[in-house]
């Protein structure tokens, strides 16, 4: 597992003047790095690191940069058919704040102790167009470029059942076959569906085991709002995939934007019957919840957990992690079956 400096240490060895690739700062100073590849008809945004405890997106797209900078010719008939724009970690700040587990992964008790991430008000994933620095040299990076026909925004989960995608409302019924289909390749690959059905609340539409829809800052404020809290519903802005939609409308074009948010886990647990309620997950949820506050008052130098309770945990939900190369293939995996499905609706309305 790398850190951003690791990649940026790499990129380094290839492009010893990294700073035409710059395309902001951080919050702390660090640099943002933007990325284009290609000249195809089809546009592709990725983009990783929103939420900086989850590591495999962005360790995902540094090795497909380097990739693509290493051997150019060997995506060469990708590069015809497609222009890539990737960002491969949008929080570096939150990246470092995460450093004393991700140096370690992947034993457990190191993540389960040290784990940060922003809360609502600071989530760059509901931050735009402009709530932070982050979310503006994104979307500056963007506006420099067309219209994308399919927008990747690579996240995870702690813990789950299997796998989970997250597919925008718009291509629900477009994308029923290849959700069949793409659910077949993850049975093959030991992934049951993580099945929550969450009746819609804040916006997540279910589409059947392992799918739900993409989220929506307009859902989040609605919810809040609904129950009284409308300072929290004031944190959320938009989200990157409800500005990538509203910039492909704006064009006016035949081709709706395809959004896709990649949930797989850094640890699978042990599957719930398929009824749209993953009790397991949430029974596991409360439980480490209640243990995280407890570690949270050890002392500093003493975070980590006693062992024993961590092994307990792991064998109560047969918790395990899944190795970080066929996590990061998984990932590739599904960007690229995507792209086939976002082309072939490109050339259906052209």
């Amino acid at each position: 597992m790398w850190l951003y400096s690791r990649f940026l240490e790499e990129l380094k060895k290839r492009i010893p003047d990294p700073s035409s690739r710059i395309i902001g700062s951080s919050e702390a100073g660090n640099p943002l790095l933007g990325f284009t590849f290609g000249d195809g008809p089809v546009v592709v945004s990725l983009v990783a690191g929103a939420h900086a405890d989850e590591p495999v997106g962005p360790n995902t797209l540094y090795r497909l940069i380097l990739e693509m900078l290493d051997r150019p010719g060997s995506f060469g008939n990708l590069f015809r058919r497609f222009r890539f724009l990737l960002i491969p970690h949008l929080n570096p700040d939150g990246d470092a704040a995460n450093a004393s587990w991700i140096t370690r992964w992947p034993e457990p008790a190191p993540f389960l102790a040290g784990m940060k991430r922003e809360l609502p008000g600071r989530d760059i994933e509901f931050g735009y167009p402009g709530m932070r620095p982050e979310n503006r040299s994104a979307t500056a990076f963007w506006e420099r470029e067309e219209p994308v026909h399919i927008h990747f925004s690579l996240h995870g989960m702690q813990f789950s059942e299997g796998f989970l995608l997250l597919i925008n409302d718009e291509w629900e019924k477009r994308s029923r076959s290849w959700r069949k289909a793409f659910a077949g390749t993850m049975h093959k690959e030991g992934l049951h569906p993580h099945d929550h059905d969450r009746g819609g609340e804040k916006g997540f539409n279910y589409m059947g085991p392992g799918f739900t829809s993409t989220p929506k800052g307009t859902a989040m404020r609605e919810y809040f709002f609904g129950r009284g809290d409308a300072e929290t519903a004031s944190l959320f802005h938009s989200s990157s995939m409800e500005y990538h939609i509203g910039r492909g409308r704006e064009t006016g074009r035949n081709t709706e934007t395809l959004c896709m948010v990649t949930e797989f886990p850094l640890f699978l647990m042990k599957t719930s019957p398929q009824d749209g309620v993953p009790e397991h997950y949430l029974a596991l949820k409360k439980e480490w919840t209640r243990l995280k506050e407890s570690w949270s008052r050890l002392d500093e130098g003493a975070r980590d957990p006693e062992p024993g309770q961590v092994r307990r945990l792991a064998s109560r939900y047969d918790i395990r992690p899944i190795p970080l190369g066929k996590a990061m293939r998984l990932q590739r995996m599904t960007v690229r079956g995507a792209m086939d499905l976002a082309e072939r609706s490109v050339k259906k309305t052209s």
